[in-house]
């Protein structure tokens, strides 16, 4: 089966500021970024699986509307929850509330959020349900960065805590290869980024 993670579009946020779970408009050339997207494809794939984000609704409903692909949305799919952080500029987040989890992101949550780790269960949860027994050639999941990078590392078996060595675009496609013999999984990145 091929997979596509494909990481949503340019939000409208101020630079520096923190959103994950938080619903953020588009840049206002979103469309344009939407048709550079499909570009990236020679097929499609059979369904996609989206975030409820605003950010991923509207590049899943484009890549769909014309292209007769199933819709399916997850709230396993959605970015990091940073709780009482959300819409604030991270220079505004005091360094003593932040530092905790700047040292451990992996174990330690947000005030009112999520750790990595937190964000991995969702997305092995996912994989286990979604992914694994589907019996479709091709899946795509239109989703965030966190997400994509759990994803990555997840599926060619590499520490979470490497996985902010993969730079993702806003509207970046990733695709892994992942073949099925009679007990186990493998995966392959085919590539990242593109």
């Amino acid at each position: 089966m091929e997979l596509y993670l494909i990481r949503h579009t340019t939000p409208d946020v101020p630079k520096g500021m923190c959103y994950g779970k938080a619903d953020i408009p588009l840049i206002a050339e979103f469309q344009s970024e939407f048709l550079g997207v499909l570009s990236k494809f020679k097929d499609f794939p059979s369904k996609i699986y989206s975030s409820p984000s605003l950010r991923c609704k509207k590049l899943s409903e484009f890549i769909t509307q014309n292209n007769f692909i199933n819709l399916e949305y997850s709230e396993l799919l959605m970015e990091l929850n940073f709780g009482y952080w959300e819409g604030k500029l991270w220079s505004e987040i005091p360094k003593k509330e932040s530092e905790p989890w700047t040292q451990d992101f992996l174990n330690v949550r947000t005030p009112g959020g999520e750790s990595y780790s937190d964000l991995a269960e969702r997305i092995s949860k996912f994989i286990k349900e979604s992914v694994y027994p589907s019996s479709s050639s091709s899946l795509g999941i239109v989703t965030h960065a966190g997400v994509i990078r759990t994803f990555l590392c997840k599926l060619i078996g590499i520490p979470l805590e490497r996985g902010f060595s993969f730079e993702l675009d806003y509207g970046s496609v990733s695709k892994i290869l992942i073949v099925k013999n009679e007990t186990e999984f493998f995966s392959k990145l085919v590539y990242w980024n593109r």
